[in-house]
């Protein structure tokens, strides 16, 4: 007879233990959680009570920049305005041409002629005066425009070039005062033909400085050294070289 013993059961004991070892598991890591919960509050509690402090702290140095910025601010704009008020004045002064306040010369207020002449070597020697005709003082400065002209008073060649090298400055003129520009006429003899195209000259075309009228002065008007001017008519040839005004005549 075969005796069939029950079929054993798991250990109630282990199992027993097993579940309550889990139990004990589980609650240990709730409670840890508890507590890391409990510790992360706290820390962000503190934090919070930190970042207030810190906020606080910062708000000073933030409201003391803005100061700052705003006294420099007044400064730059006075600064800004300076020039713009020094350039103002300096356009006044340079309107007026001079420091005395005379306006400049102008054409219709000026008495133009052909002064003293005398030969020289391989040239002629000219000064074109200025004469204020006017009732109020003015000024003159720089250079006049001056062309040899034909018998119809149209320009020959190429017109006078600028003797820079030479003194000048602004002339003070009353009414009856004058100026000269000094004027040098190289001989058209002294070169080829071909190169030059040698054409009579009767006068100059005159042109006061930063203005765009002319004035034709006939050298029959002067001496007798200037009704023999001969021009190039190729303006490649420069006869002409004038200095600036100065004063007196």
């Amino acid at each position: 007879m075969v005796t069939q013993r029950p079929q054993e059961t798991p250990n109630s004991t282990d199992t027993t233990t097993s579940a309550a070892g889990r139990a004990r598991f589980r609650r240990t890591g709730t409670v840890g959680a508890v507590g890391a919960s409990v510790v992360l509050a706290m820390s962000v509690l503190s934090a919070c009570s930190d970042g207030d402090s810190s906020t606080d702290a910062g708000t000073t140095p933030i409201e003391d920049a803005g100061s700052t910025s705003d006294s420099a601010a007044e400064p730059a704009d006075t600064a800004a305005g300076t020039p713009a008020d020094s350039g103002d004045n300096a356009g006044d002064n340079g309107s007026n041409g001079s420091s005395g306040g005379e306006g400049r010369c102008t054409a219709d207020g000026l008495d133009i002629t052909l002064g003293q002449s005398q030969g020289a070597a391989g040239s002629l020697l000219l000064d074109v005066d200025f004469t204020n005709s006017a009732s109020e003082d003015c000024t003159l400065s720089g250079f006049p425009g001056i062309a040899l002209v034909d018998d119809a008073g149209d320009p020959i060649g190429a017109p006078a070039v600028r003797e820079d090298n030479a003194p000048g400055g602004v002339v003070d003129l009353r009414p009856g005062d004058s100026a000269t520009a000094a004027l040098k006429i190289s001989r058209a003899e002294n070169y080829d033909d071909q190169t030059c195209g040698p054409t009579p000259a009767d006068g100059l075309q005159v042109i006061v400085p930063e203005e765009t009228d002319t004035t034709v002065l006939n050298f029959t008007d002067g001496s007798g050294d200037l009704t023999q001017v001969t021009a190039c008519s190729d303006d490649s040839v420069e006869l002409l070289s004038v200095q600036p005004l100065t004063a007196g005549a």
